[in-house]
């Protein structure tokens, strides 16, 4: 058996099935944000849920038909690597013993290759519909830590994130409402 990982062809799953993929694997990824209270939850699920965004937005800038939405891609890739550069030069600055993960989670993968998976005519909607839940979940994920947080440090640079995830929300709000081009 080989370990090369085969992504689904576009057009490859179903818009009824795929929304059924997203409501079930963003309320499982909504659930462990909202108990992921220690720093040893934190630091990986914030990891591999700022990755999935990175990755998602990366597919977007070659898929999206919608010019709005390449444009929100575009913001939010840079955003997010942004972010992952913050996050990653913070844990390497309090040598923590812990590494961070450096590929997505079974359940963020799954997201991502139901969203390559879309048709092209669904993609737009599909990537829109997953980044509501994306940004759901990374401000109950970073709400949840900065109230019960210990660690000073990581509560400051999280507090710092917050307005930036809330506006970045908001823009993918805005992109569901927008009038399709």
């Amino acid at each position: 058996m080989s370990d090369r990982v085969v992504k689904p062809m576009p057009g490859s799953r179903s818009e009824t099935v795929s929304a059924i993929v997203d409501m079930v694997g963003g309320t499982a990824a909504l659930a462990l944000a909202a108990t992921s209270i220690t720093r040893k939850q934190f630091i990986p699920h914030a990891i591999v849920a700022n990755l999935y965004v990175i990755e998602a937005a990366k597919l977007a800038l070659q898929r999206a038909r919608r010019s709005d939405v390449r444009e929100a891609a575009r913001a939010l890739l840079a955003d997010h690597e942004e972010i992952a550069t913050q996050l990653r030069s913070f844990i390497g600055g309090t040598n923590s013993p812990q590494m961070p993960p450096d590929s997505l989670d079974i359940l963020h993968q799954i997201l991502l290759d139901d969203l390559n998976g879309a048709a092209d005519e669904d993609f737009d909607k599909r990537y829109i519909a997953q980044q509501k839940i994306a940004f759901t979940e990374a401000m109950t994920l970073f709400k949840t830590y900065h109230h019960t947080a210990r660690d000073d440090g990581l509560r400051s640079l999280i507090g710092l994130a917050l307005p930036a995830l809330e506006q970045q929300r908001e823009m993918v709000r805005q992109l569901s409402e927008a009038p399709r081009e």
